[in-house]
């Protein structure tokens, strides 16, 4: 077992160390408090308790030298004291002051002269208390007297009592007691003569026991919050740093596949390249993308998608070295990041991607074809910049797609110029659309009798410099840069212009399948309709089978939209797709177009002709007009026509031609 701790551990226990600091910080704090107000309590108590005794003491004496006051002044007392009655004095005097103080040695004489106040002397070894009198003489006139009191273990026994303790009288020079006050006891002079000790009091000691008791309940109370603190705390922090690893594995991967994603190539490529310049080694980029997934996506649904692309990135990841970085850019776009490679080692990888895709994938909506297209750029250069490798390979890939798909196309430099051509083609189509100088031409659609059927609009761009542009280029080029639906209000707009005069003749109009997955289709076609005050009914929609695909909700709508104003549903290039019998009814088409490639192939192969024959066949079957395009030979017509086809389009007819050369035409028609 590995003894070496993992980041997420260390990063876990990281997080907690402050906190147990701060938990153990607190029960220290609370013991040291507890601590501290416990021994103040004590010492307060035991302040207090001192500062009584010994004010007691003072009472004590001032109470006595009083009473002794008073004996000294009963009846008598003068002529006793003045005849020196030992007998009287004993009885009246020192009886009741040994019974009041407890002290066993009491004696009345007349003050000398070192007898100042109230002091303590050392008689014999014994702390003796003066207590300063006056009594009267015979004459009247005031004698001083003193009464010592031996402070002896009796008086301070008596002393104590009154406090519910025992005192005891230590003599000068004895050791200190522990656990003992002591009140010193002085001679007049402020020398010690004797000490007067008293045990200290425990403020606690009645609860002795109770008190450990409580605080280890206390403690442990405490403890265990701190557990389930601490263990909460655990567990917070191990969510956070999962939350934390999970964040920065969503940062850096794809969510869908787990492959890196975007950020994390473009990390990789900027490491590769950092060695390539250390070592001088070269590298190859490759960016792939499938060739038909959308079909996939529109007929199986975003779930087949999804399972598509979790199996591409599970086979590239399985070709793939370790030293390779497979990602995925979004979409149905992978990049494959071939460190060490030259030109034979990147084709030799983009050939085994190609063969890969052989194999059809097995989902669980059913099994699927699809290509790849890659685009490949070899970086000898370790200076380039991560984004510009990209670029590179990425024009390439749009080689390979312009160029048939399903293969591989090295960059060139001279792809640059065909992409700055691209993007200076997308302006000025954005300013001939801007500024109106796209035009409509118009294609007749004859039965067997020669008589138009229809009529079919054409759009047309001659570039001011470069001549004639193809719909080929130019509304693919739409599609992409987004301006598809400004291409398309273009065209309503202007057909809509042009026809309106033509009466009963059917004008159908091509419309992309983006256009019919726009939510703003059919507010704008009802507002040119509204415009120009055509009827709807004299327009047939030509759409292709890919706008049937799936089941897209906007374009289900705006379908249904189009019948309900009035228009014609007519599918173009059919047979090249994938509907099915069931679109067809769902949508109600009303018109096929058999696609040019199976009318052009009539002269070449039998095949071809068995293929029409059924496709006019399933449109009787399903009561829908059959059209044939691309017509250009009279054996082309004569074949159509023994397969039931009796209605054409194409050069054999006439090639299409502006709306100002059919206006005579079709001013006051009626078919």
């Amino acid at each position: 077992m590995d003894s070496k701790e993992s980041p997420q551990e260390a990063q876990r226990r990281g997080l907690l160390r402050p906190i147990n600091g701060l938990v153990f910080g607190a029960i220290l704090m609370l013991v040291g408090a507890t601590t501290v107000t416990l021994m103040r309590m004590g010492k307060s108590a035991n302040d207090y308790e001192y500062g009584i005794i010994s004010r007691s003491w003072q009472h004590n004496t001032r109470q006595l030298q009083a009473i002794g006051q008073t004996l000294v002044h009963q009846d008598a007392a003068a002529a006793h004291l003045a005849a020196g009655d030992r007998r009287w004095i004993d009885q009246a005097i020192l009886a009741p002051m040994r019974a009041l103080s407890g002290s066993g040695r009491i004696v009345l004489e007349p003050a000398r002269s070192m007898d100042k106040g109230v002091a303590l002397r050392l008689v014999g070894g014994a702390g003796v208390l003066s207590l300063p009198v006056t009594a009267q003489t015979p004459e009247g006139a005031p004698a001083p007297y003193v009464l010592r009191l031996a402070a002896d273990q009796g008086m301070v026994s008596t002393f104590g009592s009154q406090h519910g303790q025992v005192h005891l009288l230590l003599p000068k020079g004895s050791a200190p007691l522990s656990g003992y006050h002591l009140l010193p006891l002085t001679s007049p002079e402020g020398q010690l003569v004797a000490t007067l000790a008293w045990p200290a009091i425990n403020p606690f000691k009645g609860s002795e026991t109770e008190i450990p008791q409580m605080l280890a309940a206390i403690a442990a109370a405490f403890l265990l919050l701190v557990w389930l603190f601490m263990r909460r705390s655990n567990t917070i922090a191990s969510d956070l740093i999962a939350s934390e690893a999970r964040a920065r594995h969503l940062a850096f991967h794809d969510t869908l596949t787990g492959l890196p994603n975007r950020a994390m190539m473009f990390d990789r490529l900027g490491q590769i390249l950092a060695l390539s310049r250390r070592y001088d080694g070269e590298m190859a980029v490759h960016c792939l993308d499938l060739d038909r997934f959308k079909e996939v996506n529109d007929t199986l649904g975003h779930h087949a998608g999804d399972e598509l692309i979790q199996q591409v990135a599970r086979r590239l990841s399985e070709l793939c070295r370790d030293s390779d970085t497979v990602a995925r850019l979004g979409g149905d776009e992978f990049v494959i990041l071939q460190p060490e490679a030259d030109g034979a080692g990147a084709s030799h990888l983009a050939a085994r991607v190609l063969k890969l895709f052989e194999t059809p994938f097995e989902l669980e909506a059913g099994v699927v074809e699809v290509g790849v297209s890659i685009g490949v750029t070899l970086v000898s250069n370790p200076e380039i910049e991560p984004a510009e490798a990209l670029r590179q390979a990425d024009l390439a890939l749009y080689g390979s797609k312009e160029n048939g798909r399903n293969r591989v196309t090295f960059f060139e430099p001279d792809m640059d110029a065909a992409l700055r051509m691209r993007r200076s083609l997308e302006t000025d189509l954005r300013k001939a659309l801007a500024e109106g100088n796209l035009t409509m031409v118009y294609q007749p659609q004859i039965d067997g009798r020669g008589t138009i059927d229809a009529m079919e609009a054409l759009v047309r761009w001659n570039h001011p410099e470069r001549g004639s542009i193809p719909p080929s280029i130019f509304v693919p080029l739409c599609e992409e840069s987004g301006l598809i639906l400004d291409l398309g209000e273009f065209v309503f707009r202007r057909v809509f212009e042009e026809t309106a005069g033509w009466n009963d003749i059917r004008v159908a109009i091509n419309v992309s399948a983006l256009q019919l997955r726009s939510p703003m289709f059919m507010a704008t076609l009802t507002r040119l309709v509204a415009e120009f005050r055509v009827n709807p009914e004299r327009y047939e929609i030509e759409i292709t089978e890919t706008a049937l695909l799936g089941d897209d909700g906007i374009t289900r709508d705006n379908i249904t939209m189009l019948k309900q104003e009035g228009f014609s549903i007519a599918l173009d290039d059919f047979g090249t797709g994938y509907s099915s019998l069931n679109s067809l009814k769902r949508f109600s088409v009303d018109k096929i177009k058999i696609d040019r490639s199976f009318v052009h192939n009539l002269e070449a192969n039998d095949e071809a002709e068995g293929l029409v024959d059924a496709i006019v066949k399933l449109g009787r079957a399903l009561k829908l007009d059959v059209v044939a395009e691309g017509v250009e030979t009279e054996h082309q017509r004569d074949r159509l026509a023994a397969c039931g086809c009796n209605t054409f389009q194409g050069f054999l007819v006439s090639r299409p031609v502006p709306a100002s050369e059919l206006q005579g035409l079709f001013s006051g028609h009626n078919p």
